[in-house]
């Protein structure tokens, strides 16, 4: 996919489809598969290029018996994936509303689905203008909107919650509302080093070999959260978060700030908002509002649950416990002890585990094992039953 990293940035100005708010989803969805298309070379050379194509396209899924309000479908919502994912993150939830009755539509957020030197160039504001046509062209098909955002999708739909009143309830999966202090500290550090030089563009660079996320990590796009992050908390002062908001946090996320995320929902005013929260040891809460779920799961060698685990089912094809990822939480993983582990944190337990200090290895979760429980109170949330 990347034979080098940085090529792309030079090669053309990428025209992506969002600027036009009557621009049909199907069309939508048609010039970015084309867009895909072009810009992805392993499509050319592997034998699961459809595949690779589908996971990283928009899409739609329309239900079979749809709840209605007179003529129109009573439900929409618009599916936005989080930083380096791609639509496939979140189609495991979408089939699972729409099987219930709602019409769900997926955008990628420019810069992502093709390769990670396309977010070289990337500002939050073209995340921000596809979140908007994705909202436009579901305003013409449904009675209520809901935006379910994973990760940085979260905070993007956050910012939009705040600014549009006809919103009617935003699903939050992992939110980005505040990177942890590290990425923070990492992403001050590029600032400065921007003074000095121009030539280090990445924070991080590896093979790719998962074809729904990119692995290679540049600074742009990481700087562009942490800018969001603080736009959200200006915009805060000045706006009040009216719509009811349904939660989704593992305690132990190591991407994300759980405790600003649990600060976050403490702060909101709607009493149907609900956050669901894993956790691996016990924890009580005042707030009525707050479930806490267990996340150790000893049977399957689960400590905690991951920041990527939250919206994936364990069918997921690729990512769940018979998934074709190379490092999938498979059952029958009997050495590995899966949990929130950061790349960092994983290589070192696993150095210890090849000087036989340590008898598991230790990796990334990659599937919710709640995953039913989390999509029924979902359903739930947006229905209001």
């Amino acid at each position: 996919m990347l034979s080098n990293l940085s090529a792309s940035l030079n090669e053309s100005i990428i025209n992506y489809p969002i600027s036009d708010s009557s621009l049909p989803f199907s069309e939508y969805i048609s010039r970015s598969r084309a867009i895909i298309e072009e810009r992805r070379t392993d499509l050319e050379t592997n034998a699961n290029s459809t595949l690779i194509l589908e996971a990283n396209s928009p899409f739609e899924l329309v239900p079979e018996k749809p709840i209605t309000s007179g003529k129109r479908i009573k439900y929409g919502v618009l599916l936005i994936h989080g930083l380096l994912d791609c639509p496939f993150s979140l189609r495991d939830i979408g089939k699972q509303l729409q099987n219930s009755g709602m019409l769900c539509r997926a955008i990628v957020l420019p810069g992502h689905g093709t390769t990670p030197a396309d977010l070289l160039s990337i500002s939050y504001h073209d995340w921000i203008q596809a979140l908007r046509y994705g909202v436009d062209s579901l305003k013409k098909d449904v009675e209520h909107i809901f935006l379910a955002g994973y990760s940085t999708g979260a905070a993007l739909s956050v910012y939009q919650a705040l600014q549009d009143s006809q919103i009617s309830g935003i699903i939050l999966l992992a939110p980005a509302i505040r990177i942890k202090a590290p990425v923070d500290i990492v992403v001050s550090w590029h600032y400065m080093r921007k003074w000095f030089s121009s030539s280090n563009m990445w924070l991080y660079t590896e093979k790719e070999i998962d074809y729904a996320k990119y692995l290679s990590i540049p600074f742009n796009p990481v700087t562009q959260v942490a800018i969001l992050t603080r736009v959200l908390r200006e915009l805060r002062q000045h706006h009040d978060l009216d719509c009811p908001v349904f939660m989704a946090v593992s305690r132990e996320d190591e991407t994300i700030s759980s405790h600003r995320a649990i600060d976050f929902f403490s702060s909101l005013r709607n009493q149907d908002s609900k956050l669901l929260l894993y956790t691996s040891t016990r924890h009580a809460y005042p707030d009525k509002r707050i479930l806490t779920r267990e996340s150790a799961y000893p049977h399957l060698n689960v400590k905690h649950f991951s920041h990527v685990s939250i919206p994936f089912s364990p069918e997921n094809v690729h990512y769940g416990q018979h998934g074709d990822y190379r490092y999938a939480s498979h059952l029958d993983s009997k050495n590995i002890i899966f949990g929130a582990y950061n790349r960092i944190e994983s290589d070192t337990y696993n150095l210890f585990h090849k000087m036989k200090l340590i008898k598991h290895e230790r990796r990334e979760l990659t599937y919710n094992p709640d995953f039913n429980f989390m999509t029924d109170q979902i359903i739930q949330f947006i229905t209001g039953q």
